[in-house]
C-alpha cells in the first residue's frame, strides 16, 4: 500500500538544518526480512504517547551490544539526533517492523544518545555519525550489521575491487516521483525498503553512489533514509550510513565512511571494531 503525503514536519526541519539531507530506498522494493537488523528512528511528533510511521524520522541499523555490555547498540546519523532535544523531542524511539503503515510495532524507547561531537564542524568532512542506546536485551532475535576493518574501501581500491561495485542500501521513508506537475512529489510507504546502488567514488570521509536510474537502472536513497546503511551485497557487513544526496533523490548520494580513523574513534567509544 502507498500513501501519497507531503512532506511533513520532521522532513522540513532536517532539510533546513543539513544540505539536501537523506532521509527511503527506492528502487527494488520491499525488503520484507532481507534485512531485519535496519530500522526505523522515531519521535513522538504529537505527543499522544503512540509511535506512527509518520513520525518516522530517519533510519538506521542494530550494531550489537555495547562493548561494556551496558546496552543494544542503534547506529544512525548524527543530523537525526543533534537537533532534537532543542525541538522539544527528549526521547527516540527506535522499531525493527518492516511493515508500520497499519501500526508500529516493537517500539523500543531509547535510554539515551549521543553523536560525533566535532559533527558539523567541517563540511568536508561532517563526522554525521550518531549512536541511540536501547536497554539491553531490547533487539530480540536480530543479528547485528559487521563493520567494516580499518581502511576497508582503500583496500578495495588498491585491488581494483572498486569499479562498480554494488551495494544494497535499506531505510524507510519515501519513494520519489519525478515529473509531476508542480514538481517532484514523495511517496511514503511505511515499509522497509531496498535498493541496489553502485560505488562512484569515495573521498577521506564519504562513500559516494550513482542513483541516476536513467544511467544505471538501478535505485537510491531518498528523504527518510538518514543512518541507513549501505551492505555489501550478499552479506552483514556495511561501508557507509546514509548521510546527504541531491534534493530531489535523483542523482547523486553521499554517504558517512565507517572505516576511517575519524568514524573508528567515534564508533570505538561504543563498540567493539574489527
Amino acid at each position: 500500500m502507498y500513501k501519497k503525503i507531503v512532506v511533513g514536519f520532521a522532513i522540513f526541519v532536517l532539510a533546513s538544518l543539513v544540505a539536501a539531507p537523506v532521509l527511503a530506498a527506492w528502487g527494488d522494493g520491499p525488503d520484507g526480512d532481507l534485512h531485519p537488523m535496519v530500522g526505523a528512528l522515531y519521535y513522538d511528533m504529537d505527543a499522544n504517547g503512540i509511535i506512527s510511521y509518520y513520525e518516522l524520522v530517519c533510519s538506521g541499523s542494530y550494531a550489537g551490544v555495547s562493548s561494556d555490555g551496558m546496552y543494544d547498540v542503534f547506529l544512525t546519523a548524527a543530523h537525526c539526533l543533534a537537533f532534537t532535544p532543542s525541538l522539544g523531542y527528549p526521547t527516540a524511539y527506535v522499531s525493527f517492523d518492516n511493515d508500520t503503515i497499519d501500526d508500529v510495532s516493537g517500539v523500543i524507547e531509547a535510554v539515551r544518545y549521543t553523536w560525533d561531537p566535532e559533527f558539523g564542524q567541517n563540511h568536508a568532512d561532517l563526522h554525521d555519525l550518531g549512536i541511540v542506546f536501547l536497554p539491553v536485551g531490547s533487539v530480540v532475535g536480530i543479528l547485528p550489521v559487521e563493520l567494516p576493518p580499518a581502511g576497508y574501501m582503500d583496500e578495495l581500491l588498491y585491488a581494483a575491487a572498486l569499479k562498480d561495485l554494488d551495494v544494497e542500501a535499506v531505510g524507510y521513508g519515501f519513494i520519489p516521483i519525478w515529473q509531476q506537475p508542480g514538481g517532484t512529489q514523495f511517496n511514503m510507504t511505511g515499509l522497509r525498503n531496498m535498493a541496489t546502488t553502485n560505488v562512484k567514488g569515495f573521498t577521506h570521509a564519504y562513500v559516494l553512489y550513482n542513483q541516476n536510474q536513467n544511467a544505471t537502472g538501478e535505485g537510491g536513497v531518498c528523504y527518510g533514509d538518514s543512518g541507513s546503511p549501505q551492505f555489501i551485497v550478499g552479506s552483514r557487513m556495511i561501508i557507509s550510513v546514509s548521510s546527504g544526496g541531491d534534493a530531489i533523490c535523483r542523482a547523486n548520494a553521499y554517504s558517512y565512511r565507517l572505516d576511517t580513523p575519524d568514524a573508528r574513534n567515534f564508533l570505538g567509544q561504543y563498540l567493539d571494531l574489527p
